[in-house]
């Protein structure tokens, strides 16, 4: 009689390692998830932060040297406007930023932006009464850089982290 080569595994064996594997995705899939989410927040509150830090340098140029760095319009006022507002979108192509990733256009907030949420439609613009700029960046709700399905993604400068709602 001749002998049987046992080599492989059984379907018992294998049906275990896809179980295995099964519970190993849907433990980390949502938390893989959910640390996308988080950076592209931080992100947009990074680049909030860095806009706001530009303009002001930009001004600071323009203050000290005869040539203009922000050039003619592109200047912010003390209350809130829509960065693709002012001078026709001319502070926004000077700031480099795109209607890919951000919201340029639509409704500029009113007064302070306090918490986690802001009746804004479009990211802003304003100078703070210290002088420097303010700036609030609101995520295109599909397809940029910071978009998160479903969610408004937005960072003011001047606050500790940015949001998702």
């Amino acid at each position: 009689m001749k002998k049987l080569n046992k080599k492989g595994f059984t379907l018992i064996e294998l049906l275990a390692v896809i179980v295995i594997l099964a519970i190993i995705v849907v433990v980390t899939v949502p938390t893989i998830i959910t640390t996308i989410e988080d950076a592209r927040v931080n992100s947009i509150w990074n680049l909030a932060g860095s806009i706001a830090n530009s303009y002001d340098t930009m001004v600071a140029q323009d203050l000290l040297a005869s040539t203009s760095a922000l050039g003619e319009g592109n200047y912010a006022k003390a209350d809130w406007q829509c960065i693709g507002d002012i001078n026709s979108g001319g502070l926004a192509e000077k700031l480099d930023l795109s209607s890919k990733d951000v919201v340029l256009t639509g409704t500029a907030p009113t007064g302070n932006i306090e918490g986690n949420t802001t009746d804004a439609t479009c990211s802003a613009i304003r100078l703070k009464s210290n002088g420097g700029a303010e700036v609030l960046l609101i995520a295109t709700s599909t397809e940029g850089k910071f978009s998160i399905s479903g969610k408004k993604v937005w960072a003011v400068s001047s606050q500790e982290t940015g949001h998702k709602q």
